[in-house]
């Protein structure tokens, strides 16, 4: 009976039979130059990111840079870094800035999954070495470094 009333709760939290989950990592993506020019540590946070996309959910991915540290088991600084490398790169787009007085994180939406009933925009297919996909000289908030490329 709960597990119905979960359902009704939740309509975007898919119920699978088995406890099971799994990324799909396409050739299109690996074989991407900009997939290869990440570090290890940021090709780890795509996935992370990956695994919380659900149907309808993309867009809505909400992660701050202290659950990303934990998770990859790195400092904030290297995980703000892996998250400036995904935006530069065109992997994710930055949906909603954090909220830090409401304790809220950004949001962000995966650039090679449907959103919204949309096609994915792939934008990641695009990039070349030296360039910034986010936008001109914008900065990524609590990295204050130059960023590594290499």
């Amino acid at each position: 009976m709960s597990n119905r009333n979960d359902k009704l709760k939740n309509p975007d939290r898919v119920v699978a039979r088995n406890k099971t989950q799994y990324v799909a990592l396409s050739r299109e993506l690996v074989d991407s130059e900009a997939y290869r020019s990440l570090k290890p540590g940021a090709r780890c946070l795509l996935q992370e990111l990956m695994f919380l996309v659900w149907p309808n959910r993309n867009g809505k991915i909400g992660m701050s840079q202290e659950k990303a540290s934990s998770l990859l088991g790195c400092t904030k600084k290297s995980a703000g870094k892996y998250f400036e490398m995904l935006l530069v790169r065109g992997f994710i787009k930055t949906e909603k800035g954090e909220r830090w007085q409401q304790r809220q994180a950004r949001e962000y939406s995966l650039t090679m999954a449907i959103r919204q009933g949309r096609q994915p925009s792939h934008e990641y297919l695009s990039w070349t070495e030296g360039m910034n996909l986010y936008g001109g000289n914008k900065k990524f908030a609590g990295v204050k470094d130059t960023l590594e490329l290499v």
